[in-house]
């Protein structure tokens, strides 16, 4: 029970009440708070200034953006460039290889064909191709020579004539010899004189071609030609040798 005290009436109650001074809080005590300082005003511009820098701001954003632009077409163009030169080597090589190829080709179609026509071409030719190259030796070695005339024995009739006519052309003085050669293919000819000799071979003639295509082409080119015609084999007898002086009007006796 509380304990009554007794009331001395000396209370003043026109004295200002004591100052309470309040209690800190789970004891931690206060400190006065810091003086915060304000933010100064923000910069004041006027519309002109506002539209300027708005203008300036527009134009060096376009331009950033059309040197980006031009500098990535530019990359691109560059790139573009490089995939078409290695396109176009890639193009170059494959129609390098096909333009070998077509040339090789036609120049095995050229071969066999003629091949094809020289057995022909040959018979119906050779006593001219023989002529030539009578009338070719006669127009460059001494005058007054003695020279062989070795053929087939098939155009021992006709060279004699075809040797005469050379003669008289080339204004040969010596002597002709003619000489009746089975081992000699029809075509072909053997033409000797004192310091030298020529003669007309087809064996070896095509032997020559065929290195050339070689040479020219390569060794595949030769594998799609037909190889030379064999001819008729050459007989192993003896030649037959006349002699004949010539005299300027034909075969002498």
């Amino acid at each position: 029970m509380a304990k009554l005290q007794k009331f001395l009436f000396d209370l003043d109650f026109d004295a200002p009440p004591p100052e309470v001074m309040p209690e800190d809080e789970d004891g931690i005590e206060e400190f006065p708070e810091e003086e915060v300082e304000e933010p100064p005003p923000p910069p004041m511009f006027s519309e002109e200034e506002l539209a300027l820098t708005r203008d300036q701001a527009f134009a060096a954003g376009h331009q950033a953006g059309v040197e980006a632009a031009e500098a990535a077409t530019e990359r691109l163009l560059a790139e573009t460039m490089m995939r078409i030169s290695a396109q176009l080597d890639d193009i170059a090589a494959v129609q390098a290889d096909a333009n070998e190829s077509r040339l090789r080709e036609s120049v095995a179609v050229a071969v066999a064909v003629i091949r094809k026509l020289q057995p022909e071409m040959g018979r119906e030719h050779a006593l001219d191709e023989i002529a030539g190259v009578v009338r070719e030796c006669l127009a460059h070695i001494e005058k007054d020579v003695r020279v062989t005339i070795r053929v087939n024995p098939a155009h021992m009739d006709s060279i004699r004539h075809y040797a005469s006519q050379a003669a008289e052309t080339t204004g040969f003085e010596g002597r002709l010899i003619y000489s009746a050669d089975a081992r000699l293919v029809p075509g072909d000819c053997r033409i000797e004189w004192g310091d030298g000799g020529a003669e007309r071979d087809v064996v070896r003639l095509w032997a020559e071609i065929d290195a050339t295509i070689a040479r020219a082409l390569g060794r595949e080119a030769m594998e799609a030609v037909e190889p030379p015609p064999a001819g008729e084999p050459p007989q192993e007898d003896s030649p037959a040798e006349e002699e004949t002086p010539f005299s300027g009007d034909g075969d002498g006796g």
